[in-house]
C-alpha cells in the first residue's frame, strides 16, 4: 500500500479495527521507517484512551456524599432531620447514582463522539491532501502546455510579421517598377561575394528606391549591409541598410539619391551593425546608371 492509504486507515487501526492484511501492511510501512504515522497512531490511540478514563468509577463519590449530608443535617429544619439518615442516603444515592450514571453516559457519549470525528477528520485530511495534490500536478501539466502554446504563438506572430514585411516590400519595389521615370542599376559582384548580384530601382516622383539582391552571403553578426549612391557633388550617400537571411535574398527599400545630383555610381558595403555615415568596409556589389 502507499504511504496515503496506510494514513486513511490509521484511525481504525486506533480501535483495533484492522484485517489482518491491513495490519500486515501498516506494521511492514513501520518498519520502512515512516516518521509521520507512528505520530499520527499515537494521537488516535490517545483519543481513544479517552473513552475509558470518561467509564472509570469515581473513587471519592461515597466520601463526597457523606460529607454533604453532614453539612444539610445542620441546616435543614427538625422536620426535615427527623428522617433516618439511612433514608436520606438512600433516597439521595438513588438520586446522585442516578445523576452519577447520567454523567457517565454522557461523558462516555462525547468522548465516543471525539473519536469518531477524529477518525473522520484524518481520513478527509488524507484524501483532501491527496485530491489537492492531484489538482496541483495537473496545473503544472497545463501551465508547461500553456507556456508551450505561448512559445508557439510568439513564434507564429513573428513569422507574420516577417512575411507582412516581404510582402509591404514587394508592393513597394512593384510600385516603384511602375514609375513612369523608373531607372534601372544592374549591380555586379565583386570578390567577397562572387557569385551575388542586385538591382536597384529608383523613383524621383514616389521619392522612393528599391533594391533586390541574390545570393549575397548570409549577414555576420554585428554586421549589416549597406546600400550607397555616389555622387558627383557629394560622393557616397548612404542610402539604406538591410540584412540577409539564409535564403540569400533581399528585397529591401531604400531612399532616392540627392535631388538634383549627377548619381556616378551605386554601391554595397558590409559595415558594423547599424550602418555608417561614409563606407569603411569591404565592396560587395557595384554599378553604374545605363548613361555612364
Amino acid at each position: 500500500m502507499t504511504h496515503a492509504e496506510i494514513k486513511d486507515f490509521l484511525a481504525f487501526a486506533a480501535l483495533d479495527r484492522l484485517t489482518p492484511d491491513e495490519i500486515h501492511a501498516l506494521e511492514a510501512h513501520l518498519r520502512e521507517g515512516c516518521a509521520e504515522c507512528p505520530a499520527d497512531l499515537a494521537e488516535y490511540r490517545e483519543a481513544a484512551g479517552s473513552i475509558a478514563f470518561a467509564l472509570e468509577p469515581a473513587a471519592t463519590e461515597d466520601r463526597i456524599w457523606n460529607s454533604l449530608q453532614s453539612r444539610l443535617a445542620a441546616t435543614v429544619p427538625q422536620a426535615v432531620r427527623g428522617t433516618s439518615g439511612s433514608q436520606m442516603r438512600e433516597a439521595g444515592g438513588r438520586r446522585a447514582s442516578g445523576r452519577i450514571g447520567m454523567w457517565r453516559a454522557a461523558t462516555a457519549a462525547a468522548a465516543a463522539a471525539a473519536i469518531v470525528l477524529a477518525v473522520y477528520a484524518g481520513v478527509l485530511t488524507s484524501q483532501v491532501h491527496r485530491i489537492a495534490g492531484a489538482y496541483q500536478q495537473e496545473f503544472v501539466v497545463i501551465a508547461g502546455q500553456v507556456t508551450g502554446m505561448r512559445g508557439q504563438l510568439d513564434s507564429a506572430r513573428a513569422q507574420v510579421a516577417t512575411l507582412e514585411g516581404v510582402l509591404n516590400d514587394r508592393h513597394r519595389l512593384d510600385r516603384v517598377l511602375l514609375s513612369p521615370d523608373l531607372r534601372l542599376i544592374r549591380l555586379d559582384p565583386l570578390p567577397p561575394a562572387p557569385q551575388a548580384s542586385a538591382l536597384v530601382a529608383i523613383s524621383e516622383a514616389r521619392h522612393a528606391a528599391m533594391i533586390q539582391a541574390l545570393k549575397l552571403p548570409p549577414t555576420p553578426a554585428g554586421k549589416t549591409y549597406e546600400l550607397w549612391w555616389i555622387t558627383r557633388q557629394s560622393g557616397p550617400v548612404k542610402a539604406g541598410l538591410f540584412t540577409v537571411a539564409k535564403e540569400n535574398t533581399v528585397i529591401a527599400p531604400a531612399s532616392p539619391p540627392p535631388a538634383g545630383e549627377h548619381l556616378q555610381l551605386s554601391a554595397v558595403t558590409l559595415e558594423p551593425a547599424g550602418g555608417v555615415s561614409k563606407p569603411t568596409g569591404s565592396m560587395y556589389l557595384k554599378g553604374a546608371p545605363a548613361y555612364e
